[in-house]
């Protein structure tokens, strides 16, 4: 009888508590998974065809400027000949 009773308090104030919160955190991951892809799917729908869109750009990185040194050559100025 001890055991039955167990099994209920056990299942009342522990598993099922637990289960909602469970359930309740994967409902709400499946719904921001389609709602981003519903706005992914827009954003796709909404572009012109031909369009280049650039989401990411990577940082540069600081180079020192250049100094121009001796040794570097010099300077030909070209000039193209057309025959």
């Amino acid at each position: 009888m001890l055991k039955i009773l167990g099994l209920i308090f056990l299942f009342i104030y522990v598993i099922r508590p637990l289960f909602k919160l469970l359930f309740k955190s994967y409902i709400i991951t499946q719904v921001h998974r389609q709602q981003s892809e519903q706005a992914y799917r827009q954003k796709e729908a909404t572009k012109r065809e031909g369009s280049i869109d650039v989401d990411y750009v990577p940082p540069q990185a600081k180079s020192k400027p250049r100094t121009t040194k001796a040794d570097d050559g010099d300077y030909v100025p070209f000039e193209e000949i057309k025959e």
